[in-house]
Parts: structure tokens; C-alpha cells; sequence
């Protein structure tokens, strides 16, 4: 059973970020925007990215795990300019001010502002030469890399458009399932495009492939399961926006053999959880891949009025406290 109701709450409740930390990190994002815009002499613009522009979020599995943003900052390109210094330059601009003088670090691509609480922003510079392309800098080799974020962000949200949504919706599960059962690892922006790849461009909008959530889920975990199998051998998973920038770098072949093997199992007890009729017993099999946060079984009283037709008092069996 799919329980698409179940799904709806799951992702309210359990998964999406509250809006109360939305409205947090907005705040952060517009502060540190409108700071650097009038204190950092090469500012150009900036923009949000990685799940916080994407609207791919979740809310962290444990109370102690912090939420995080990434914004993407486009600074002026200056010939003979190293890459460290566009680094340098933004730590020492936020150095210089009281308000963020003791939360900044600097990071390998970026410079993070952490937050008293549970969060921080990540501020990566950008640098647009002539010729349109883009880079971001890395402070421990000292390199330009090509990158283009804003362009995998179109590409991205095309393809949730062809979903009505549940592209998104489907991310964040899937990133749910990955940081609660803690067997594999994929870096959010890996993960993603393995996603975001399934949803084809020659299929219609309101296909039925995607007619709701736990429908979406399923399509698309086929899909990436089918993929793994035919890629014994670690793919290169490329920005389609960029085919040179490649997001491989925090997988091998060991952690990408864990990978496939862990999301096929779990791929299988989708199709289990969908297949089975039973309702409670479906509800079980999705608690097997989503925690016992997911869904409500009936109980015994109402399954037996419904069996018999004879008008029951429907109660609910209490839900466990949520397993992490």
C-alpha cells in the first residue's frame, strides 16, 4: 500500500525542515548578504544554493546534528589574483566586524558562519572570467575549479517540474533514509543528481509515474537500483550542467559498493512496502526503511467492523518514540 496520506505528514512532521529554522537561515542569508554587499569591495552578487537552494533541506535525524545553507557569493575576477586570496579576502572581511569576528572558520571552498544553536552558513566564493566560466576556489591547492552551480539548480528544478514537486519531496526522503539508517554514504549532491537523473526529459508532467509520493519514491528508486546494477564499477557522476566538474571525489569503489548494495536492499523493501495489501503490515514494511514515525495502524476493533460492516470506535496504536 502506498498510504499517500501517511507520506504527506511523514515529510511535515518528520522530515522537511520546520519553518521556524527556514526562517533562521533566511534571516542569516539576507544579513550576510546585505553585510558583505557593503563592506567587501569585490561583491558582485549572491544567491543561495546546494539544498537550501534547492528546497531539498530536511531536518537533522539527531538534536545535536546542525542544519546548515550554503550561498554561493560571486566575487569580481581580478587577473593574476591567486585563488587562496578570494578565500583570504572574505574571512578577513568578516574578521574585521565584531558581529562575525568569533563565528567565522575558513573551510577548504568556503568560509562558514556558524551560529550559537544548531546551524551555520557556508559563504563560497565564485569567480566569473571572460569568457563565462565560472570557479570556485580552493584555498589548499591554491586552484580554480570549474563549477556552475546556478546552472544545476535550472537543471534540477526542471526536472522537479516534471514531477509536479515529488522530485523534491522524493530527495528529501531519500536523504532521510540515508542519514537515519546510517549503512551508506552519498554526499548530498551526489545523491541528488542520481535522483534527478531518473526523471526524464521526454516524460510528460502529470505522468503517472509521479502521481504522488510514495508513487515518485518508488519510480525513482527503481530506477537508481537499475542503474546500480547495470554499474558494477563506480560511475563518474558529472554535473549536467557542467559534464568537466565531476562529484565523485568523496566516493571510491569501496563506499560506492556499500552504496549499491545497501539502496538495492532497501529499493526491494519499497516494492515490498507497496505491494503488500495488508494495511498494517504495509505500515511495518515502510517503518523497516523510515522509522516507527511513519504511518498509523488500525486497530484490531476496526479491522474487524470493517470486515463484518458493523460501525466500530476507530483508536490508533500509539506510535514508538522515533528510533534513530
Amino acid at each position: 500500500m502506498k498510504h499517500v496520506q501517511f507520506f504527506d505528514d511523514f515529510l511535515r512532521n518528520t522530515v522537511n525542515l520546520n519553518q521556524s529554522r527556514i526562517d533562521k537561515l533566511d534571516s542569516h542569508a539576507d544579513a550576510i548578504e546585505n553585510f558583505l554587499n557593503d563592506h567587501l569591495d569585490t561583491f558582485e552578487e549572491m544567491e543561495s544554493q546546494g539544498s537550501y537552494g534547492l528546497k531539498t533541506i530536511i531536518k537533522p535525524v539527531k538534536d545535536s546534528q546542525e542544519f546548515d545553507a550554503d550561498l554561493v557569493l560571486y566575487m569580481t575576477y581580478e587577473d593574476g589574483k591567486e585563488p587562496k586570496e578570494y578565500l583570504g579576502d572574505l574571512y578577513k572581511c568578516f574578521r574585521s566586524n565584531r558581529r562575525y569576528k568569533d563565528k567565522v572558520s575558513r573551510q577548504t571552498r568556503c568560509v562558514t558562519v556558524k551560529y550559537a544553536g544548531d546551524c551555520h552558513v557556508d559563504v563560497v566564493p565564485c569567480v566569473t572570467k571572460d569568457d563565462g566560466s565560472m570557479y570556485v576556489c580552493n584555498r589548499k591547492t591554491n586552484a580554480l575549479e570549474p563549477t556552475d552551480g546556478a546552472g544545476y539548480k535550472t537543471w534540477f528544478n526542471e526536472k522537479s517540474s516534471i514531477t509536479n514537486g515529488h522530485l523534491k519531496r522524493v530527495t528529501r526522503l531519500l536523504k532521510f533514509l540515508r542519514d537515519h539508517k546510517t549503512t551508506f554514504t552519498a554526499k548530498s549532491i551526489l545523491l541528488t543528481t542520481l535522483i534527478g537523473a531518473e526523471v526524464h526529459e521526454e516524460e510528460e508532467e502529470d505522468s503517472d509515474n509521479f502521481k504522488n509520493v510514495p508513487t515518485a519514491l518508488q519510480t525513482i528508486s527503481n530506477r537508481i537500483a537499475a542503474f546500480l546494477q547495470n554499474n558494477v564499477v563506480m560511475p563518474v557522476i558529472k554535473n549536467p550542467a557542467l559534464p568537466e566538474e565531476n562529484f565523485n571525489r568523496h566516493w571510491d569503489q569501496e563506499k560506492y559498493e556499500n552504496f549499491r548494495k545497501a539502496f538495492c536492499r532497501y529499493n526491494e523493501k519499497i516494492n515490498e512496502a507497496v505491494d503488500e495489501q495488508d494495511h498494517n503490515k504495509s505500515v511495518k514494511k515502510w517503518r523497516e526503511i523510515f522509522g516507527d514515525d511513519f504511518g498509523q495502524e488500525k486497530s484490531e476493533d476496526k479491522k474487524a467492523a470493517i470486515q463484518s460492516g458493523t460501525p466500530a470506535i476507530v483508536s490508533v496504536t500509539p506510535r514508538k518514540p522515533y528510533a534513530s
